[in-house]
């Protein structure tokens, strides 16, 4: 089995770069790959399923994974902190499943706890606190039914918010907490951590085995993550120029 991991694309239209790095990824790195998680943020912003007809960027996006899914890769998409608005009708388009907060796969008899990770950064509890308002299915409700120049309107807010946030919170405080990482594998008894949020690509080696791995967002040349032959391995994007790893 091949499963690749990506989160924190932070697609949107005006970053030509990462969206020509998208399409490229998609034609080169996704054929003849049996699933593709990807676990949050993968657009930029979106308030609302209820956009889609109008969108035509976010119809080319889920037009490629829906070709991909036709073709014989299972998708998998997880809400983030970003598009935690993403609802069925977006994922039907994109011809994937939608996951759970927490969701727990099996690879190689092993268990492997995926999740966004914004969750795990209980330092910052001014987040925290957002979080637990933001994420709810009655948010998500109201959302939907407001009109597109209010939807428009609370974006800007909260990307403004967001980056006034980042600005003046110390990044350890912003980073995933590792007793949290480790209670969450605790409590679904994961082998194996799979996440994104933190931008901070790294994987940790824990006790007994155990590991985590940070996924990173696309503006870094971190690369991608990759699950085949029993192991995980970092593979670098691909390009245009090069038949990539």
């Amino acid at each position: 089995m091949r499963a690749i991991f990506i989160s924190d694309l932070h697609l949107n239209e005006p970053d030509a770069a990462t969206t020509a790095r998208f399409d490229t990824f998609m034609q080169a790195a996704v054929p003849g790959a049996d699933a593709l998680y990807v676990i949050g943020d993968l657009l930029h912003v979106w308030l609302g399923d209820a956009m889609l007809p109008g969108d035509e960027y976010v119809q080319r996006i889920a037009a490629q994974f829906a070709a991909a899914s036709a073709a014989g890769t299972r998708i998998f998409i997880a809400r983030g902190n970003r598009d935690f608005m993403i609802g069925r009708e977006f994922v039907a388009a994109c011809g994937a499943t939608l996951l759970d907060e927490q969701t727990v796969i099996d690879l190689g008899g092993k268990r492997v706890l995926l999740m966004h990770g914004d969750e795990l950064c209980i330092d910052d509890v001014r987040y925290q606190r957002a979080r637990r308002i933001l994420r709810t299915d009655a948010f998500r409700s109201i959302g939907n039914a407001l009109p597109t120049a209010m939807r428009n309107f609370i974006a800007r807010t909260l990307r403004g918010k967001s980056e006034a946030h980042k600005a003046t919170t110390a990044m350890s405080i912003m980073d995933a907490n590792p007793d949290a990482a480790l209670a969450a594998m605790n409590a679904h008894r994961a082998a194996t951590l799979i996440h994104g949020h933190t931008h901070r690509p790294a994987r940790h080696a824990l006790p007994e085995g155990r590991e985590r791995w940070v996924l990173t967002d696309w503006q870094q040349n971190y690369g991608y993550l990759e699950w085949q032959d029993g192991k995980f391995a970092i593979r670098p994007w691909h390009n245009k120029n090069s038949s990539g790893g």
